[in-house]
């Protein structure tokens, strides 16, 4: 088991509830792809959001994988920047929209190609990213809650909890909110969250290395990871790993989660 520099927080999952506005946006070319994101969602009324990208045209796109630990007593860091500048292509991404103590702060996880090149995946840079033309994407627009980045003791980094806001508006579906802490299962969480009612189960994070029920293992000791979807009560999920290997397929039961995971469970619709 990963020993995390700092005090284990004794609430291991956080819940909180909101409403779920489902989102169709343009996106604007030749801007950095932070700022796309934010005018976007501001203009249609909303300051924090889950986000799914598609087949996004950039004329630079720029990411970080996993990396060994940086001697600090933290137990995994980033890799120094890739760039992709030779028509990078983003394929499916998904991205948490919340708050940070300088305003709007994006997380997001995704494949990417580069013309005529082979899948990747990473941690997105979306302030280094740039969208050649525009682009529609969908999503969901929260009211009643939102991430909000602050540092973590436990773990040594800045991270996103969740945390009550004022209702803006009527409407909108039930949802929540979900950190799942060092050590958690990714899979038996969701399975444990999810009930009958729930539509859509969205996120990212990292695990301590990814074990696949239908795909070659990826090893730790952290892999990033984005949900694609559900099939059943089963996470079919992407993940990449120090090496840059990308794999992709069912999630197997045993999948601690490494540094934290982010959720959006839909209850409705």
């Amino acid at each position: 088991m990963l020993v995390h520099p700092g005090p284990a927080d004794p609430q291991r999952v956080q819940v909180v509830p909101c409403r779920a506005h489902p989102l169709q946006l343009q996106l604007a070319p030749g801007l950095p792809l932070d700022r796309a994101v934010v005018e976007a969602v501001e203009a249609a009324g909303f300051d924090a959001a889950w986000l799914w990208l598609q087949d996004l045209r950039c004329t630079r796109l720029s990411y970080v994988i996993p990396a060994p630990p940086p001697g600090d007593g933290r137990v995994a860091f980033y890799s120094d920047t890739h760039l992709l500048d030779d028509r990078p292509r983003i394929v499916a991404a998904g991205l948490h929209l919340g708050h940070g103590p300088a305003g709007p702060v994006l997380h997001a996880h995704g494949l990417w190609t580069e013309a005529e090149g082979a899948l990747r995946m990473g941690h997105l840079r979306p302030e280094a990213t740039l969208l050649s033309e525009g682009a529609e994407v969908t999503g969901w627009g929260l009211d009643g809650a939102a991430f909000h980045r602050a540092p973590d003791a436990e773990t040594g980094f800045d991270l996103f909890s969740p945390y009550a806001m004022p209702r803006q508006r009527q409407g909108g579906l039930p949802a929540r909110l979900v950190r799942l802490r060092p050590h958690q299962g990714l899979g038996d969480s969701v399975r444990h969250l999810a009930g009958p009612q729930t539509r859509h189960v969205a996120g990212l994070g990292s695990l301590i290395g990814t074990s696949f029920a239908d795909a070659p293992d990826l090893p730790g000791p952290a892999t990033e990871i984005l949900i694609l979807g559900r099939d059943g009560q089963d996470l079919r999920i992407a993940s990449v790993g120090i090496e840059g290997r990308v794999g992709q397929g069912l999630l197997a039961p045993a999948n601690p989660v490494c540094i934290t995971a982010e959720l959006l469970l839909i209850d409705g619709g």
